[in-house]
């Protein structure tokens, strides 16, 4: 799927991954109730009702563990990425980051868990 030469991949539903966003503040996250959320494209989502729900095409955690949700409006079809950081607004946390004591993975999972050349898009 991806190529490390030319820095790109395209994921399973056929899209180029994201790591960084448009910083337009076009997409949100939206509590959907219990322990949902879901994402919406703010402009079509004000242009008519039950518009603006996004497609997640991607999810991506980085060589600095942040999380990163590629997104595409299943509406007008804009994409873009946002992303957090399991700890970028705690004042006195680790450096480095011990992403082992924050994401806890299936064995197959960890094998996967190392430097990618998508890390720093």
């Amino acid at each position: 799927m991806g190529d490390p030469q030319n820095r790109t991949c395209v994921t399973m539903v056929g899209q180029r991954l994201l790591h960084h966003g448009s910083c337009m503040g076009e997409f949100e996250p939206q509590y959907i109730g219990t322990d949902y959320f879901t994402f919406r494209h703010k402009p079509c989502v004000e242009e008519k009702e039950w518009h603006g729900h996004s497609l997640i095409t991607a999810v991506l955690i980085d060589n600095d563990g942040r999380i990163i949700f590629n997104l595409k409006c299943r509406s007008c079809g804009k994409r873009d990425a946002l992303k957090t950081h399991p700890s970028l607004w705690v004042l006195q946390r680790e450096k480095p980051l011990q992403h082992e004591q924050i994401f806890k993975l299936s064995p197959k999972l960890k094998s996967c868990v190392k430097r990618h050349w998508w890390d720093n898009l």
